[in-house]
């Protein structure tokens, strides 16, 4: 499997329009959305670069929307949905939430912090999932530009885990902490030289796509 450089790894963008999101969100969390790079048609652009940076620009419920929006894309369709979580928890407890996993983060707690996110665990949040609340934990914990412990695991990882690496992983999760924790191990030993480990994980989720699309898995 080839790896993107980090050039790729930091450009890896989706063009998308604030409109989808701002009228979604409360006051003053989509923002930062309005002054990415502008393209035409009201479409702006948002990078894995841009999602990196958004906790230490931003904050983190403006984290959580930017990986919303990067993992969304120019899919319109899905923004109604998506945005629920933003429409079905009080902001005050997304706030909160958001801050007690930054806490086990910054504490080295990466899997702990995703365990605390899933269903009926403490920082779980309404219609918030793994694919979604795992490009947080990235973002999260990233520093300067470059990712921590904490790497990305949806759908189209876990089609690759499965087909390519022959792992016993459901398409979709929610996953275990310790499917999480395995990914992580398996992710950063791949990292070695000037190979990125959100360069692994960009790379496990572009095959699984394309797996997907060819109907494979």
């Amino acid at each position: 499997m080839q790896f993107p450089t980090e050039e790729q790894v930091l450009a890896h963008g989706f063009r998308f329009r604030p409109a989808w999101w701002t009228p979604r969100v409360p006051q003053g969390w989509g923002e930062f959305v309005e002054q990415l790079p502008a393209r035409d048609r009201g479409y702006r652009i948002i990078t894995r670069a841009d999602l990196l940076d958004a906790a230490t620009s931003h904050g983190l419920p403006q984290t959580l929307l930017a990986g919303y929006v990067w993992g969304t894309g120019d899919s319109a369709f899905l923004v109604g949905r998506r945005a629920r979580v933003f429409r079905d928890n009080d902001p005050q407890r997304v706030v909160d939430a958001l801050a007690a996993v930054a806490e086990s983060l910054r504490a080295g707690d990466t899997v702990g912090a995703y365990a605390s996110m899933l269903r009926g665990r403490p920082n779980y949040l309404k219609q918030l999932g793994p694919s979604f609340f795992t490009k947080f934990l990235y973002a999260a914990e990233a520093r300067s530009g470059r990712p921590g412990r904490a790497l990305i695991l949806d759908q189209f990882v876990a089609v690759t885990l499965r087909t390519v690496d022959k792992w016993n992983i459901p398409r979709n999760g929610p996953w275990e902490p310790s499917t999480y924790e395995r990914w992580l191990d398996h992710a950063h030993a791949l990292a070695t030289g000037d190979i990125r480990a959100d360069a692994v994980e960009m790379a496990y989720f572009k095959l699984g796509k394309e797996i997907a699309a060819g109907g494979a898995f």
